[in-house]
């Protein structure tokens, strides 16, 4: 047997964990201006491309023990890559659940209730005055609502 002192680091343990750890911290990438429907697969790829060089690395340390370190860091980096991937399975799962229907939420095709809301000039108007014809104006056939948060 090979001495101690002279087995080398086993680095795909440590490079491993860095992807299986990116994975789930990848998820924020829409925020610094990646494109957004990219980032689910690449949240769910780097972990598992993670897993696999830790697995890597931990077969490396129990066949080949008298060249590589690690058989308890390996083991430990093992379970925590696991771990991290199963998160980002079930993120990736949860955020695509598409919720089911609210018995009160007004449905594509059906009329919504009467609301009052300011425009743009700050006047109160109705939903109802949307649809009221005169003289000048024709009544709409159909009024896109656009909800927007706006820039705080």
């Amino acid at each position: 047997m090979a001495d101690a002192g002279k087995r080398r680091a086993n680095r795909l343990l440590w490079l491993g964990l860095l992807l299986s750890v990116l994975g789930p911290l990848s998820n924020g990438l829409p925020f610094l201006g990646f494109p957004a429907h990219m980032v689910p697969w690449i949240s769910l790829i780097l972990p598992a491309v993670g897993l696999a060089l830790v697995l890597t690395g931990f077969w490396r340390a129990f066949r080949r023990s008298e060249i590589y370190k690690g058989k308890i860091t390996g083991s430990v980096l093992a379970i925590i890559s696991v771990l991290l991937l199963a998160f980002s399975i079930a993120f990736f799962w949860g955020a695509r659940r598409i919720p089911a229907q609210v018995a009160g939420a007004p449905q594509m095709g059906r009329r919504v209730p009467d609301f009052t809301l300011p425009d743009s000039t700050g006047h109160a108007i109705s939903f109802e005055q949307l649809f009221s014809s005169t003289a000048s104006n024709p009544a709409p056939k159909a009024v896109l609502l656009v909800f927007y948060r706006g820039y705080w």
